[in-house]
C-alpha cells in the first residue's frame, strides 16, 4: 500500500472504528503533539493494518462514536506513569492495546506492567518496526520504533470485587488444533469468595462468611457449572442450525474428585458487531427466546444485558447456568430445589419484578404469577426491559443504535408498557416470545414508510 493512501486509510478507521487512538496522555508542545500523531500513524501503517484481527474488527463502523461505551483497540504512545488499570477500563473483554515508542527502554519497563497478574497477557512483542519517511519534518524518520501488543483476558480486574460475575471467567489460549483463544469458566477461589461476601454480608462474623465461601466453593458453584455443561450440549443438539452460533459450545470440561465441573472450556463469542438498531436487536434477541422457549423448552432466567452479546452472527445469549428445562422436577434433588428455591427470592431480576408489582408498574397478569416462580415468564419480563433501554452493559453500548427520542424507541416503549401493563391485566395480550416478536414486526412495518 502507497504509503500516502495507507496513513489516510488508518486516519480513516481510526475515525470511523472501534478504536480509540491517543497520542498523549498529558500536555505537550504542538510539535511534540505532532510527532506523536506520526509514530501513531506508522503504526497503524506499518503493523495494524497489515494484522486480520485488527482489520476485521475496525470493518464494523460504530456511529454512536468515543465515549459512549467500551472499544477493541486502545493505540497509545509510551508515557512513563501508564496505568494498565487505565487501559483495561477502555477496552472491551477480548480487545487489544498497541504500545509504540522511540525509546526501546522505556517500552520494555512498560510491557511488564501489562504481563502477570494485570488482567492482560502478551500478545505481541516488544518487538521493532522501521517507521519509513512520512514527513520530512520528522526528526527520527527512518528510524526504529518499538511497540507491543497486550490483551485484555481477564472479565474484571484482578482484585476487584463486584456484583455483575460470580464465576472466574477469562480468556485462554485454545489448545491445538484449535487457534486464538476459547473461554475459560471456573469455580471462583475461596479468597475471591469470601472477600465477595465480606463485600454483602458486613455484619457477619468471620466463621459465618467462612462456612459460607466453602459450600459455594464446594458445592454450589460446581453444581451450577455442571448444570451449564449440560445445558450447552443439549443447545448444540436441539437449537436449530442457524441459531447454533449465537449460543456458546461447550469444548471440554475438568470435573471434581466428587464428579462436578470445575472448569467449563467454551468457544469465545466475541463482541464484536456490526451495530444494529434498537428494533433489530429487539427482533434477534426475542427471536432467539421465542426458539429456546418453543424448541429447546429451556428457560434462561437471567436475560440481562451481561448475559447477551453482539457478534458477527447477531444477538446471542450466554451464561446458561441457571438455566431449567420446561417441566424439570427439582425436587428430585434436596440440594437443587433449595438452591433454585433460594435463587427465585434473591436474584436481582426477582427483586426487581417484585419492585414493580408492588409499585404498580407491572400488573400483567402473567408475569406477576412468576414472582418467585420458575417460569418462563421471567425471561419475557427481563427481555421486555432490555429492549426498552439496552444501556446496561458497556461492551454493547456502542452496538446499539438507542437514540431515547426516535419513534423507533417510542413505540418499543409502548410494546413495553403493553407487556408489562396491559388494559387488561387479568387477560394479558402478551403471553409468548412469540406474540412479541408478532408485535416488534408489525411495529418495524408502521416504521418503514416514515424512514423512506
Amino acid at each position: 500500500m502507497h504509503s500516502a493512501a495507507a496513513a489516510a486509510a488508518a486516519s480513516a478507521q481510526a475515525r470511523a472504528s472501534p478504536v480509540t487512538v491517543t497520542a498523549s496522555a498529558g500536555p505537550a508542545t504542538p510539535a511534540d503533539h505532532r510527532q506523536r500523531q506520526d509514530i501513531i500513524r506508522a503504526l497503524m501503517r506499518r503493523v495494524l493494518l497489515r494484522d486480520a484481527e485488527y482489520r476485521r474488527v475496525t470493518d464494523h463502523n460504530h456511529p454512536l462514536g468515543e465515549g459512549l461505551g467500551l472499544v477493541d483497540y486502545v493505540v497509545l504512545v509510551a508515557e512513563p506513569d501508564m496505568d494498565p488499570k487505565a487501559v483495561f477500563e477502555r477496552l472491551r473483554w477480548g480487545g487489544r492495546v498497541a504500545v509504540v515508542s522511540s525509546d526501546t527502554e522505556q517500552l520494555l519497563v512498560l510491557s511488564k506492567r501489562f504481563r502477570g497478574d494485570s488482567g492482560f497477557v502478551m500478545e505481541e512483542g516488544p518487538a521493532t518496526f522501521h517507521a519509513g519517511w512520512l514527513h520530512s519534518r520528522l526528526r527520527w524518520g527512518g528510524r526504529k520504533l518499538y511497540y507491543f501488543q497486550a490483551r485484555k483476558v481477564a472479565m474484571i480486574l484482578p482484585g476487584q470485587v463486584t456484583e455483575r460475575f460470580t464465576f472466574d471467567v477469562r480468556l485462554v489460549r485454545a489448545k491445538p488444533p484449535m487457534t486464538g483463544y476459547m473461554v475459560m469458566k471456573q469455580v471462583p477461589s475461596y479468597g475471591y469468595v469470601y472477600q465477595r461476601l465480606r463485600k454483602r454480608f458486613p455484619d457477619a462474623d468471620a466463621e459465618t462468611n467462612f462456612q459460607r465461601t466453602h459450600r459455594l466453593v464446594d458445592h454450589v458453584f460446581p453444581v451450577f457449572l455442571s448444570r451449564e455443561a449440560a445445558f450447552l450440549t443439549i443447545l448444540q443438539r436441539d437449537l436449530p442450525k442457524e441459531y447454533r452460533a449465537k449460543v456458546p459450545r461447550a469444548l471440554g470440561v475438568e470435573k471434581g474428585p466428587d464428579g462436578l465441573v470445575r472448569r467449563l472450556y467454551m468457544n469465545w463469542l466475541r463482541v464484536s458487531g456490526p451495530a444494529l438498531s434498537q428494533m433489530e436487536f429487539a427482533k434477534q434477541a426475542i427471536d432467539l427466546l421465542r426458539v429456546l422457549h418453543d424448541h429447546v423448552k429451556i428457560i434462561h432466567l437471567d436475560l440481562r444485558l451481561d448475559n447477551m452479546v453482539v457478534t458477527e452472527h447477531g444477538v446471542g445469549f450466554v451464561d446458561f447456568g441457571s438455566a431449567v428445562r420446561m417441566g424439570e422436577n427439582l425436587k428430585q434433588s434436596a440440594m437443587l430445589d433449595a438452591l433454585f428455591d433460594q435463587m427465585m427470592s434473591t436474584s436481582q431480576i426477582q427483586i426487581n419484578l417484585g419492585k414493580m408489582i408492588r409499585s404498580g408498574r407491572l400488573t400483567s397478569s402473567f408475569i406477576s404469577a412468576a414472582h418467585g416462580r420458575i417460569d418462563k415468564a421471567v425471561d419475557i419480563f427481563y427481555l421486555a426491559l432490555q429492549m426498552r433501554d439496552p444501556r446496561g452493559n458497556p461492551d454493547l453500548r456502542s452496538l446499539i443504535h438507542y437514540d431515547p427520542q426516535s419513534e423507533e424507541a417510542r413505540r418499543i416503549a409502548l410494546l413495553t408498557d403493553g407487556i408489562l401493563r396491559p388494559s387488561d391485566p387479568r387477560r394479558p395480550k402478551y403471553i409468548s416470545a412469540r406474540d412479541i416478536q408478532q408485535a416488534l414486526l408489525r411495529i418495524e412495518q408502521k416504521l418503514e414508510p416514515e424512514k423512506g
